[in-house]
């Protein structure tokens, strides 16, 4: 394998706290209600406006208002709460000395993809797209598509990493030589084998484990 590409929200940022938070604050002030984990986990490879769009019920305030207010709100979550998985300031290193390329592919936005700076880990990737540089996000391989061109790799020199069916059916879509599902985000098990995963780790460093 050249290259692995990884999911960010769920794969290698742990994000579960801050996004339950930041929704339910987001809910209880427009819709008077409190979301739950499995709502969130149910829309979590979504975009950011998607996620808002489907949690957000309200309908007399203005998308736009509810989004700068969302805007706030994730801010201030990964003040709060944003963090990396155990293993990944370890792992990525551990790949570049093995010559591979690193990437990232995330349904999320510049905001997300800033995250990489703030933990200090932004150095370690060789291309990353987010939902700003395609049409179409997962499960919809155009992103990957274009970190493949960036790259300069064939699909089945490709591993693909992430915790969603999504990031599973993405990678079996552009043809890629191995799909790991990671069990610590959002995604369950059971999901990610039905999807045909060819691996499943419990843990990012578990990774070298399945790379040959």
């Amino acid at each position: 394998m050249k290259a692995v590409i990884f999911d960010l929200d769920g794969t290698l940022l742990d994000v579960r706290k801050g996004l339950l938070w930041q929704f339910r604050e987001l809910t209880r002030q427009y819709d008077g209600v409190e979301i739950t984990a499995e709502d969130i986990a149910r829309v979590a490879h979504a975009t950011t406006e998607e996620l808002v769009r489907s949690l957000v019920k309200n309908k007399e305030v203005s998308f736009e208002e509810i989004c700068a207010r969302h805007a706030e709100l994730r801010q201030e979550s990964y003040d709060k709460f944003l963090k990396l998985y155990e293993g990944v300031n370890e792992l990525l290193p551990i790949l570049k000395r093995m010559g591979m390329d690193v990437a990232a592919l995330t349904a999320g936005n510049k905001m997300t993809v800033n995250c990489l700076e703030r933990l200090g880990i932004h150095h370690h990737f060789d291309v990353v797209v987010d939902a700003s540089h395609v049409k179409h996000t997962k499960p919809d391989p155009e992103g990957l598509h274009l970190i493949l061109e960036r790259l300069g790799h064939e699909p089945q020199q490709v591993v693909m990493v992430g915790d969603t069916v999504a990031d599973i059916v993405v990678g079996q879509r552009a043809g890629v030589g191995k799909t790991v599902g990671v069990s610590h985000g959002f995604g369950q098990v059971a999901a990610l084998t039905a999807a045909g995963a060819d691996h499943i780790i419990h843990d990012i460093p578990s990774l070298l484990d399945v790379l040959e």
